[in-house]
């Protein structure tokens, strides 16, 4: 039996990115790789599926960020998509770097870069096997949260802050609807991971193999389907 192809594109959330207290100059640490939720999906899935794992700390959706070049998750995905083919499934996780202040989306606008990324899947049928795109699992932010015993952090305030969680309370809604529009498969990550309170941004380390059982379950379900489209 052929392994399943699945793409797993996200940010510092989807890479590992081992929250820390304070600001650092210092390269982030990352959790080990059994304890990251695309290897944890990868060992409950076992042999039939190669789990790729490609999250880059800071990357957007669409949006450019000069102080952090090479973030913009629209210019790598092509590359990407072709350069692992053939894929079976292409599961995304972006939005929350949206929220850097400069970039500043209001509700509005909240799930245009996501849903910019679903439709380049889906219309490159030459990554996927057949000829025909892989499908795509839309899995929505975690909400940020205050940090540190003041409830701020440097961190927290370059999200926007409240601002920021207000937005990002509501990825859940946004990208659900998207999915609804554009055919793709849903998950709600808050559904199984939270913030740490060191920074307010990245996943605590119980959060990694409890969301990994989440994907890895939708997973199987998605590929059990037989189907293109939920």
């Amino acid at each position: 039996m052929e392994q399943k192809e699945v793409l797993c594109y996200g940010d510092s959330n989807t890479w590992g990115c081992i929250p820390r207290w304070e600001e650092s100059d210092l390269p982030s640490e990352r959790y080990d790789a059994r304890t990251r939720w695309p290897r944890a999906a990868a060992e409950l899935l076992g042999p039939d599926y190669h789990i790729i794992e490609e999250g880059l700390g800071g990357r957007t959706t669409i949006y450019d960020r000069p102080e952090e070049p090479g973030r913009n998750g629209e210019a790598y995905l092509l590359p990407c998509l072709l350069s692992h083919r053939p894929l079976d499934l292409v599961v995304l996780m972006l939005g929350t770097n949206d929220l850097h202040r400069g970039i500043q989306p209001d509700r509005t606008r909240l799930g245009d870069g996501i849903r910019r990324l679903v439709g380049m899947v889906q219309s490159t049928p030459k990554c996927g096997r057949g000829n025909r795109p892989p499908r795509v699992l839309l899995l929505s932010p975690i909400p940020i949260c205050p940090s540190a015993p003041d409830g701020r952090t440097l961190v927290y305030d370059k999200f926007l802050g409240d601002q920021g969680r207000a937005l990002s309370l509501a990825f859940p809604k946004v990208y659900r609807q998207i999915a609804g529009e554009t055919g793709c498969w849903f998950l709600n990550a808050a559904d199984y991971a939270q913030a740490s309170p060191a920074d307010g941004i990245h996943f605590t380390l119980e959060s990694h193999p409890r969301l990994g059982r989440g994907v890895a379950q939708a997973i199987r379900e998605i590929m059990n389907s037989g189907n293109d489209r939920p």
